[in-house]
């Protein structure tokens, strides 16, 4: 069974027909999706309804999904982020039924698999809307959390990085981000497990027609150049 890892595509439909095109070479049988389907690209309901329409096993929320839902959870509070998140709330409003999938997991960033011993989260157990860890941090804590969870693999996404970190038989990884990378390269980043096998796929897509979706969607200038460096 070979299961696609996809983080934060962030409504760039283009990044996210791109990635699943890998996947399909790639053999890809089925999804778990870590968070953040939209806000900041162009497209959120072209990406929720294609998410819709995939062999999605496992799917948690991300806080970009959540505050469109709930209070509890906070939108972001840059001026980039706050544009964003207003014309989606502003599209969920006028097309609730595009966005249902979104709904139905607002309330789960985090799911526990414990036939696997398998954690999925977007951010951080502790904080698992919000929470956000890069490698080069000191990981001594997220560990313990997964031993106190009786967890021996996380799945996190929201740093926008792709990595792996192993201590004591246990691994945390990020496959980093389909729609907005961060790590100074612009391809799309997914993961791919097979059993206790992990790869990192990095993707180009139509960068172009994904800033092309920003600027139609009038935001700011800031959201579709940060594409073409990956940051």
């Amino acid at each position: 069974m070979r299961i696609g890892i996809l983080s934060d595509i962030h409504a760039n439909i283009h990044a996210l027909n791109a990635v699943l095109k890998d996947c399909e070479e790639q053999k890809v049988d089925r999804f778990w999706l870590l968070g953040d389907y939209v806000d900041y690209g162009g497209n959120p309901v072209e990406v929720v309804s294609q998410l819709s329409r995939m062999e999605v096993e496992y799917m948690v929320a991300g806080n970009h999904d959540a505050c469109l839902y709930t209070s509890t959870v906070r939108s972001s509070t840059t001026p980039h982020g706050k544009q964003a998140f207003e014309n989606t709330r502003k599209l969920v409003m006028e097309q609730e039924a595009s966005f249902r999938l979104l709904e139905s997991v607002a309330a789960q960033p985090m799911l526990y698999l414990p036939d696997r011993k398998t954690l999925l989260v977007h951010g951080t157990p502790s904080d698992p809307y919000w929470g956000k860890f890069l490698p080069g941090e000191h990981a001594d804590a997220l560990f313990d959390e997964m031993e106190g969870m009786d967890a021996s693999r996380m799945f996190m996404g929201h740093s926008h990085v792709s990595f792996m970190l192993t201590r004591g038989g246990r691994t945390i990884i990020n496959p980093g981000s389909v729609g907005q990378p961060r790590d100074g390269y612009p391809e799309a980043s997914y993961g791919i497990v097979e059993g206790d096998c992990v790869t990192f796929r990095r993707v180009n897509y139509d960068i172009d027609g994904a800033a092309a979706a920003i600027r139609k969607a009038e935001m700011p200038e800031y959201l579709w150049r940060r594409l073409y460096k990956g940051i």
